[in-house]
């Protein structure tokens, strides 16, 4: 079983410096993946480390290993979530579930998993070994941005999303990747979309990684980030609908009509990592010292008004 390198430190597996621990274990299993996502590490043509998965590098340990320790991790409250990652590889599916199930047995967190299982049947497996999220990575905000960078099945996809947010209501939270060719007016309908049908929504800046075919794109500019950030927000927490959003003719977002939306972001839990409850990712997209994204933890006063500030939206 692989482990993130922040999630070995914080279980006692290895020392390693860290500006922020994770507050969930994030495990890996499955081999390479047989799909061909262009900025992923994991993808079937990729030359990236079969260790890395986005800018993360992810050890393995035995499985029996890992588990005693998370045991551990969570008599003394160091962690408040278990996420399973699975790559899409011919036995990850039985791997996976046979690894919920233990993990189940061991730990009674609540228990993630970020899968693209093959149909609802799975689904409900999971959910019935003891899963209460699963975590679809869709990334791409449109069918013409997910062909492009992750291959067919875009409707497949869209089919068993919206039949166990149906089946089994907010046990799913779909993965949207910001910064892959859309344009801020899509990403926006795909979250009101993802609202509609009570889906969480995990957010994520894309993030070249050597040795994949998008290792030489850019990450998005902050203030495009901070926007669809402060987007997700307003409309799980405030209401905001689509007549919300101005945009230009490009797509790209203008301007807010919502009351007191600075109000409503003035906090900065918009900022923070998105994702299932208890997750705060640190440092999947940015490196230590630099530029954040996602906040690993509660933003200052003087943070939280410099990210509004970054949005660069008319007043």
């Amino acid at each position: 079983m692989r482990v993130s390198i922040g999630t070995a430190g914080v279980l006692g597996l290895v020392r390693v410096p860290m500006a922020v621990a994770p507050t969930t274990a994030y495990l890996m299993v499955g081999q390479r993946c047989v799909m061909n996502c262009a900025f992923c590490a994991q993808a079937r043509a990729s030359e990236a480390d079969s260790g890395a998965l986005s800018r993360v590098t992810w050890p393995e340990f035995r499985t029996r290993r890992v588990v005693a320790h998370l045991r551990k991790a969570e008599r003394e409250g160091l962690v408040q979530r278990c996420c399973i990652q699975v790559t899409a590889s011919q036995e990850s599916y039985r791997e996976a579930l046979r690894t919920v199930r233990y993990v189940r047995r061991s730990v009674s967190m609540p228990l993630s998993i970020a899968i693209l299982p093959a149909s609802v049947v799975q689904v409900e497996e999971l959910i019935e070994a003891g899963v209460d999220r699963i975590g679809f990575g869709l990334d791409a905000a449109v069918e013409r941005v997910f062909t492009e960078v992750k291959g067919p099945h875009w409707r497949h996809m869209l089919e068993i999303i919206t039949t166990t947010a149906e089946r089994f209501p907010r046990t799913a939270t779909v993965h949207l990747i910001v910064g892959l060719g859309e344009t801020e007016r899509e990403m926006i309908e795909r979250m009101l979309w993802a609202w509609e049908l009570s889906l969480g929504i995990g957010l994520f800046a894309f993030t070249p990684v050597r040795g994949t075919p998008m290792a030489d794109g850019k990450q998005p500019f902050l203030r495009n980030y901070r926007r669809m950030q402060a987007a997700r927000w307003l409309i799980l927490n405030h209401g905001a609908q689509m007549a919300s959003f101005q945009f230009t003719r490009q797509g790209t977002l203008q301007a807010l009509h919502l009351d007191d939306w600075r109000k409503a972001l003035a906090g900065g839990e918009a900022f923070e990592t998105p994702g299932c409850p208890g997750c705060n990712r640190p440092f999947y997209n940015e490196r230590p010292g630099g530029t954040i994204y996602n906040y690993p933890r509660l933003l200052t006063v003087a943070e939280a008004a410099e990210a509004i500030c970054a949005m660069e939206l008319d007043r």
